[in-house]
């Protein structure tokens, strides 16, 4: 009986209420000389090879799709509803691909791929393709 109460305890420390947000995960963000593909740099001085933008009246990246060259920076807004987080699903992503709400980044790419992100509590996803 002791153990069922301890079961019924961590259950219900683990639900969802329904009406609750979850804050904004910290942005990971990789040291110089890591072996990190994705990092944020500072946009100040930056002339971002693509510019990616959330809005709150849409559900979508603008643009969704977007392509650069190794070691250029892309520079994410985002709304306050909206986000960028590293898309599990993707062939391929990284965890330096993410931008809170209502932020901006610039993130930079060291490495050549499609890098897939989405937003977490929408699901719409974005890539960043790197020749």
């Amino acid at each position: 009986m002791r153990s069922l109460a301890c079961a019924f305890v961590l259950l219900a420390a683990c639900s969802d209420d329904g009406g609750t947000t979850l804050p904004d995960a910290a942005a990971t963000i990789d040291a110089p000389g890591s072996t990190a593909t994705v990092m944020e740099v500072s946009c100040t001085g930056i002339t971002p090879a693509a510019m990616v933008v959330t809005t709150d009246a849409s559900f979508s990246y603008m643009p969704a799709a977007t392509t650069i060259s190794v070691g250029q920076v892309v520079r994410f807004t985002t709304s306050t509803s909206h986000n960028v987080a590293p898309n599990p699903s993707a062939a391929k992503t990284d965890p330096g691909l993410a931008v809170g709400f209502n932020k901006t980044a610039c993130l930079k790419f060291t490495a050549t791929g499609t890098f897939g992100f989405f937003c977490m509590p929408h699901g719409f996803v974005g890539t960043v393709t790197v020749n």
